[in-house]
């Protein structure tokens, strides 16, 4: 519950007036929102991979977020973290400071591309005062709320970056921590891929002793988060209890933010292993993969 006090005396700090009645976990709600829209430092950040569907619609006063901006693929990795220099720039020219408070926005079904922006600004140093909006546009404009087509400026503003690596681990440090009692490495892709089926890859299957809570059992149809009580549930299903540090993977490191978050939601330290099983997959055999039916030998 750490993380849960920084974010008190975080969000204390800011002159929301009398409207402050609910300190934010990771995860706001649309009424916190509406309630808050109006905040100075506040920051409504629209995550997209398209400019035309920002300028479609979006909360009042959000500004548009490309996310190839803070997520570069090379020619050896997908879905990496960018340089302290690049995010210094993007979020600069954001009008993002050290006052500000931000809430992401998806739309659509894009909440992995908006948790993984949560990771790289956690990376950034800046993860204490980021919050993702539960249920994103869609549930706002169900709510009939007000949407915008107007593009707001921003002048830049001072922003100290930190950056803080222990939010993502390579491969070495999930190798070296499979025995770990005190570790849960998740995989959080479809479970047919855990199980070993398809996936385009050399080596079918999930790292060795890898737990599987897909991330699509986090979300509800509508692509708000499940509840609490539910999502304690899921964790305690796959052997996860209090006190353990959650590591989460994916394909190539999006969709594993997105338990990276509700871990955070729910009190857990946790990380991501950036490289995911795109980069543990081309390693030799001392990353070891498995398949459930390996397991019973």
């Amino acid at each position: 519950m750490r993380i849960l006090a920084i974010c008190v005396l975080l969000a204390s700090s800011l002159s929301f007036g009398q409207t402050q009645k609910e300190v934010p976990g990771v995860f706001v709600s649309t009424q916190w929102l509406a309630d808050h829209l109006d905040a100075p430092d506040l920051v409504v950040l629209h995550v997209s991979f398209h400019r035309p569907e920002y300028r479609a619609g979006h909360i009042p006063g959000a500004r548009f977020l490309w996310y190839d901006w803070l997520t570069v693929s090379t020619p050896d990795a997908s879905t990496e973290m960018p340089t302290a220099e690049q995010a210094d720039s993007v979020l600069g020219n954001l009008g993002i400071g050290n006052a500000s408070l931000i809430v992401l926005c998806f739309s659509g079904s894009s909440v992995s591309a908006t948790t993984r922006t949560f990771l790289a600004l956690c990376y950034f140093g800046i993860g204490a005062r980021t919050f993702i909006l539960d249920g994103g546009l869609e549930r706002w404009k169900a709510e009939q709320r007000p949407v915008s087509s107007d593009t707001p400026s921003q002048e830049r503003c001072p922003l100290t970056i930190r950056t803080k690596p222990s939010v993502v681990v390579d491969a070495n440090w999930v190798r070296a921590h499979l025995q770990d009692p005190t570790v849960a490495i998740v995989d959080v892709r479809d479970r047919r891929y855990y199980e070993g089926s398809g996936g385009g890859v050399a080596r079918t299957g999930h790292i060795k002793g890898a737990r599987s809570i897909p991330f699509s059992a986090l979300l509800d149809s509508t692509n708000t988060l499940q509840s609490p009580t539910v999502l304690r549930t899921i964790f305690a299903q796959a052997g996860i209890t209090p006190g353990m540090t959650i590591v989460s993977y994916c394909h190539v490191g999006q969709q594993a933010t997105l338990l990276y978050a509700v871990a955070r939601e729910l009190g857990y330290d946790a990380a991501v292993y950036d490289g995911s099983f795109q980069d543990w997959n081309v390693r030799g055999e001392d990353y070891p993969v498995e398949k459930p039916e390996s397991n019973a030998k």
